[in-house]
């Protein structure tokens, strides 16, 4: 086994404050189902929108963050 760090070791409550203290970097998304569709946000404070799929919200994260889309 690899002898590193990975955020996906870490328990939900040391995630979100890794998240909470990211200082406006991009290391967070959030795609949030809300009645009809679904809020999405980013840790940096620059990104808030609404989507109507999840989908489409982890796609429009990608594109946001600089990530390949397909």
């Amino acid at each position: 086994m690899a002898d590193h760090e990975s955020v996906l070791d870490d328990a939900p409550s040391e995630f979100l404050a890794g998240i909470a203290n990211s200082a406006g970097q991009c290391d967070g998304q959030a795609v949030v189902p809300d009645g009809d569709h679904y809020l999405c946000w980013c840790s940096c404070g620059e990104w808030r929108i609404q989507a109507p799929s999840q989908s489409e919200g982890l796609r429009l994260a990608r594109l946001h963050t600089g990530s390949p889309t397909d």
